[in-house]
């Protein structure tokens, strides 16, 4: 949930229908909740965090509350924190149809904030997801990800879906050899500096890693109007031909969540805010209330929806040429040009009394190997014999995104990867 919720507390913060010119001023601290209990018998988690405004870019976590989870039998589940502000619970559980749940969070200023008694609205189970290339409303060749589902108990007719995606990344210039610089001193009085530059057999695997990327927005299907239960051909996901995340292999893992009609209505209106095109030129309807009050406080609002739901989830994999088998491979997510520069560079400390003739005029050449290698820019291609570059050096290379993948993902294989 906090991946929706995050990017719009400065919009709930900030919301206004005149425009105001805006003054650097403290932002009030906020309670923000993310707590989406399953009935998967499992750790379950409660992310609790502050809000933040423009004065910071980072989330800061809210690690000293005190959370637990009631049931309507008078059971207590009990979370304990980690640094980033999740909450797991000291035992595994899962979500009991027919069951209430509350959520109770003690903040260390003795705010005790509790959300409204909750309980499954059904279940769903995913039948299918598959890949489908077509063209998308703005005609752009690509690829659907599409689920089929079916309902289970208690008539479900909401729903809501997120997914990680996983993809290969494999470096276009990998070379089994890289640049070791050792005893580098830039800095010597006299014109020539001091390194020693190597050209060894690298020691990590960094040709193939894999990235995953959790969803952003809210995804939601009203089965309401649909003719029959079961949902067929839901658009889950859309990816055009020239994607780099298809360049190679890809994976989804979606998850459905059953939903009752006020947690759908509240994530429709998240949605809503996140989309729109201008957080200072529309009319924004003010703070988003949820499910979770501050317990005799009305002063102390909180951001957030305490949801228990049936999740289902499927997992689908597919190569580029399984989908596009008569299209070129999406370009790589940058330009790998072949480069070459002299080994290395002046002094930056010269003593141009000593060496007058070493200080003046600019340096037209790039910047030196050495000094590329010392700032983990570049790494190495091939000894240059065919004179590359407009000021040739001894050696080729690219930008170290092109050699190295481990600069744009993980170079562990994911446990689930399947080639």
């Amino acid at each position: 949930m906090f991946r929706y919720i995050a990017p719009l507390l400065v919009l709930l913060l900030f919301s206004c229908v005149e425009s105001v010119e805006i003054e650097e001023q403290e932002t009030p601290s906020l309670l923000v909740v993310e707590a989406a209990l399953t009935d998967e018998f499992k750790t379950q988690h409660v992310r609790l965090t502050r809000s933040f405004g423009f004065e910071t870019d980072t989330i800061p976590p809210e690690t000293r509350a005190r959370v637990s989870v009631e049931t309507g039998q008078g059971e207590t589940y009990s979370f304990s924190p980690s640094a980033d502000g999740t909450y797991s619970s000291d035992r595994q559980f899962a979500i009991t149809p027919g069951l209430t749940y509350e959520l109770v969070i003690s903040t260390p200023d003795g705010t005790v904030y509790r959300s409204d008694p909750e309980v499954l609205a059904g279940t769903s189970a995913i039948e299918d997801l598959y890949a489908v290339r077509e063209t998308n409303q703005n005609g752009t060749d690509g690829v659907f990800i599409y689920l089929d589902s079916s309902p289970g108990e208690g008539n479900p007719t909401y729903y809501r879906y997120e997914y990680d995606e996983t993809y290969k990344i494999v470096a276009p210039n990998y070379s089994s050899f890289d640049f070791r610089l050792t005893d580098y001193d830039p800095c010597t009085p006299t014109p020539e500096i001091e390194y020693t530059l190597e050209i060894v057999p690298r020691t990590e695997e960094v040709e193939v890693c894999y990235k995953t990327v959790p969803s952003t927005n809210v995804i939601q299907n009203d089965a309401t109007t649909l003719s029959e239960p079961n949902i067929r051909r839901f658009p889950v996901r859309f990816l055009g031909s020239t994607d780099f995340m298809i360049r190679h292999r890809y994976s989804i893992l979606v998850r459905q969540y059953v939903q009752s009609p006020a947690a759908f209505s509240y994530f429709q209106v998240l949605e809503q805010f996140s989309s729109s095109e201008s957080i200072f030129n529309s009319v924004q309807p003010g703070f988003l209330n949820g499910n979770i009050r501050a317990v005799g406080r009305g002063e102390a609002p909180v951001i957030g929806y305490f949801e228990v739901a049936s999740v289902s989830e499927r997992r689908l994999f597919f190569n580029f040429e399984e989908v596009f088998p008569d299209l070129e491979q999406p370009p790589y997510i940058t330009n790998c040009g072949l480069h070459s520069s002299p080994e290395a560079h002046l002094s930056y400390c010269i003593d141009c009394v000593a060496f007058p003739d070493a200080c003046g005029g600019a340096n037209p050449c790039p910047m030196s190997i050495v000094e590329s290698v010392d700032l983990g820019l570049i790494t190495y291609v091939d000894d240059n014999a065919v004179g590359i570059g407009t000021c040739p050096g001894p050696y080729i290379y690219v930008e170290r995104v092109c050699g190295d993948c481990t600069v744009l993902g993980s170079n562990i294989v994911p446990e689930f990867w399947i080639e």
